[in-house]
């Protein structure tokens, strides 16, 4: 029996996806459990398995296409099985799926309807059927000429203007003109020649005289949902930064005795990151009002502690986030972060593994960055950005001498959080990496 292929539900909040790429191409043999195509949620592709082995008989939407959750994307059948209607198994699950969305489909029939029929005066004569070809397609009949009887337009000759001005363009040419709004048409081509990205990307951006463009970079996928978030959360968050400096003399010896022991029972290398996490929960433990989301009417605590962990990847930046981070040993914690961070650099996170978190750290001191101030990651109220540990000359007991010394820079909301708070977090913080025996308390 044929199986009509789903965008499947890949996260609590998915309500869309991207076809990236077919792995499995039309009249290819596919096993169930196997792998056929990669799919983009909001940050991440992730590679889909078949529910069902036979052909695939068919793809339904093509790579660089947005797809709702529930749509059709492709049918796999045996091979000699005859298949179902596209238009039976389309119809029922994109109209349930579009209204989910806003405007509904059908308040956008409406308003096409509506436009349409304002590009349709009385005067010209067309038949019916013209008519609705027209008004499907958004077509001024007062621009196509007529063949019919008594100079009316008939439906030749709508589909025939149709044909003869259809823009042609690539699927990813097309997302990205859906996505900064450019209007194809502007667009010169030859005749037959498809729009590519980049001649959208060369139309948006002017050759100076003073420089040659090597190459552009489209905001789309996962940089321009960073690039929107990161925008977002400056606007709408009135950002606080609070900067201490941290003796690690003592986390050092702490993470040197427990690495073996680590290994040897989780498989995972204890990093400083898995410290910084682990202490990061009891602080957050300690001070609530940091683990908290900000709205017009209310700061809301948070009961669980999920610590989310910035990650760099070629294209972007992900938070992959471990959960309950507060009940959690260092050695579970290194595994879950080790298992994370694989996963995020090879494409394979699921949205349930970078959503759900109520406080980040970024640390940038492997690319020997002293200290940096970091945005908030909306809905949370902040953030912590981790600096180089550096041997620096310090004061203790009226007399100079060398300590390994790392800067911790808070970002807050100014709006759920106050200095204060914020300090006290900070100073808990910096209380635990020097004494770390206060992580048993």
């Amino acid at each position: 029996m044929a199986t009509v292929v789903k965008m499947p539900k890949l996260g609590t909040t998915m309500i869309e996806g991207t076809i990236v790429k077919w792995i499995k191409n039309e009249g290819d043999p596919v096993k169930k459990g196997e792998t056929y195509v990669e799919i983009q949620t909001d940050k991440v592709n992730i590679e889909d398995e078949a529910e069902t082995s036979g052909i695939l008989r068919k793809i339904l939407a093509q790579e660089g296409e947005v797809v709702p959750v529930g749509q059709p994307i492709a049918i796999i059948a045996d091979a000699d099985e005859e298949l179902p209607e596209i238009e039976d198994i389309t119809g029922k699950d994109i109209l349930t799926q579009k209204q989910e969305h806003k405007p509904s489909l059908f308040q956008q029939q409406q308003d096409k309807t509506k436009s349409a029929n304002q590009t349709i005066p009385d005067k010209i004569k067309a038949s019916p059927a013209a008519k609705r070809v027209a008004r499907e397609n958004q077509i001024d009949l007062s621009k196509i000429t007529p063949t019919g009887p008594n100079g009316r337009i008939v439906e030749k000759d709508v589909i025939s203007y149709i044909q003869k001005n259809k823009i042609r363009a690539t699927p990813v040419a097309k997302k990205i003109a859906k996505e900064q709004q450019i209007d194809l048409k502007t667009i010169q081509k030859g005749p037959g020649e498809r729009i590519t990205k980049q001649d959208l990307l060369k139309e948006q951006i002017p050759i100076s005289e003073e420089f040659t463009i090597k190459d552009i970079i489209p905001v789309i996928g996962m940089r321009k949902i960073i690039a929107e978030k990161m925008a977002y959360s400056k606007k709408v968050a009135p950002h606080i930064y609070l900067s201490l400096d941290v003796d690690m003399t003592k986390t050092i010896d702490l993470r040197q005795k427990l690495q073996a022991q680590v290994q040897n029972q989780y498989d995972a290398k204890l990093s400083y990151n898995d410290i910084l996490i682990k202490v990061s929960a009891i602080a957050l433990r300690q001070n609530p009002v940091i683990n908290s989301s900000f709205t017009q009417e209310q700061i809301i605590l948070k009961q669980n502690i999920n610590i989310g962990l910035a990650v760099a990847l070629d294209d972007g930046l992900i938070v992959p986030v471990v959960k309950d981070a507060d009940k959690k040993g260092l050695g579970i914690i290194a595994k879950e972060t080790a298992d994370l961070i694989q996963k995020a650099k090879d494409k394979k996170l699921m949205p349930d593994d970078y959503q759900g978190g109520t406080f980040t750290i970024t640390n940038l001191g492997m690319y020997d960055i002293e200290n940096f101030q970091a945005i908030i990651n909306q809905p949370e109220t902040a953030i912590l950005a981790v600096g180089k540990i550096m041997k620096q000359p310090v004061v203790i007991d009226d007399e100079i001498t060398i300590r390994p010394m790392m800067n911790l820079t808070l970002s807050c909301d100014h709006r759920a959080i106050d200095g204060a708070a914020g300090a006290k977090f900070l100073q808990n913080i910096k209380q635990i990496l020097e004494e770390p025996i206060n992580m048993l308390l």
